[in-house]
């Protein structure tokens, strides 16, 4: 009761000076939720997040709120499921006395979309890391260290970062990033606590959050009794060495080019390899501080020259994650008829990439996704009484 009659009189108040209308919202797309009012908070002098706030007359869209500047990214770039910090400000305002003396409390929370996925419902890292890492921490006005694990995914590369935090009045959960509205985004999983008469929403998209190295490509070559492995970075930031894991276990160490922002190849040849048994290669980026993660995965068959291609199957596409043009490998064991489609993650077909009669081998196609909106897809393979479908990022 006594927060219903606060709440009330503030809002009242507010009306009186005519600042019933002034919301700050929300500045990601529009299905995190982004919607009018949704998150909200209204602009009642009481506590917000930094030196400024503002308000907003429609939802803003792709981190155009000049006044999200209460966060503070420490030791970036990020690796997933390693320790993370932020540095949180929080700001009182003219009415925040008033507000503590009625024995009411701030709390902070914050999200991150650690696989790109829409959304911040997920958990990663094998429980460890939940897309809510700042969980109902009750604050007050000042400057506030936080750390967590990372809740990222290790194999896809540099990403972008996608992040909410939300200053409020009550606790909220794990949900309580925008209340879920099926009409507006009928996709949404979860979503319970839309708007709050104080505090404040900041929106952050981070280029480039995650990871040290910019991955061009990793392949490996079958030959006789060996396996080539070759990949290129776009670029290094503080990069020590690389590791290269076969079957799990480590096989080399590579140095790294430290800092460099032009592209650079590796190669390293393993032989002595039984021929006919596939093995399977993981690139592990190592920094100066420590700091790794497994960066890539490929596979490869060596085989003598006489060998052919006896079994069916569909392997990853590279590169993955992706912007627009990905290349989908797989072995055909006999000739026949083929289809190859790209769907979204609600089934729906969204490119058709085969649809006729195809030789034994492998075939390799070329995949053009520019006309697609970022997020991840599936990609099937229904050749004779052979399906497989694996699953492709792309990034824009």
């Amino acid at each position: 009761m006594k927060r219903f009659f606060y709440a009330v009189c503030v809002l009242a108040l507010v009306s009186l000076n005519g600042w019933a209308q002034e919301i700050d919202m929300g500045d990601l797309t529009a299905c995190y939720p982004t919607l009018r009012s949704n998150p909200g908070h209204a602009l009642s002098d009481i506590a917000w997040l930094g030196e400024c706030i503002t308000a907003d007359v429609p939802p803003l869209v792709q981190n155009q709120d000049t006044c999200d500047d209460g966060v503070e990214f420490l030791n970036r770039p990020w690796t997933p499921c390693t320790e993370a910090q932020v540095r949180v400000t929080v700001k009182a305002g003219f009415w925040y006395h008033l507000y503590q003396l009625q024995g009411e409390k701030l709390y902070l929370n914050a999200w991150k979309d650690g696989n790109l996925d829409g959304d911040f419902c997920d958990i990663h890292c094998d429980g460890r890391a939940p897309e809510w890492f700042i969980q109902d921490s009750m604050v007050t006005p000042g400057t506030w260290l936080f750390k967590f694990i990372d809740p990222g995914v290790e194999d896809f590369g540099i990403y972008e970062g996608i992040l909410r935090f939300r200053l409020t009045s009550e606790r909220v959960g794990p949900h309580g990033f925008g209340l879920k509205d099926v009409q507006a985004c009928p996709d949404l999983e979860c979503g319970s606590y839309a708007i709050d008469h104080l505090g404040e929403v900041e929106d952050y998209i981070l280029p480039d959050l995650q990871l040290a190295v910019e991955l061009g490509r990793f392949e490996a070559a079958a030959g006789n009794t060996a396996i080539t492995l070759t990949w290129t970075t776009a670029t290094e930031t503080d990069n020590d060495h690389f590791e290269l894991l076969r079957d799990g276990s480590l096989l080399a160490r590579i140095p790294g080019a430290g800092t460099s922002a032009t592209q650079l190849s590796y190669r390293f040849d393993d032989r002595d390899l039984t021929n006919g048994t596939e093995y399977s290669y993981s690139l592990k980026s190592v920094g100066v501080n420590g700091n790794s993660a497994v960066i890539a995965h490929t596979s490869a068959i060596p085989r003598g020259s006489e060998t052919v291609i006896t079994e069916y199957a569909l392997h990853q596409n590279y590169p993955n994650p992706f912007n627009a043009s990905s290349q989908i490998v797989f072995d055909l064991a006999e000739n026949g008829f083929v289809r190859l489609g790209l769907y979204n993650l609600m089934g729906q077909q969204v490119m058709e990439l085969v649809n006729s009669e195809m030789t034994t081998g492998r075939q390799t196609i070329q995949v053009d996704a520019g006309a697609l909106p970022s997020g991840q897809y599936l990609y099937r393979l229904e050749a004779n009484d052979f399906v497989s479908t694996k699953k492709m990022l792309l990034i824009k």
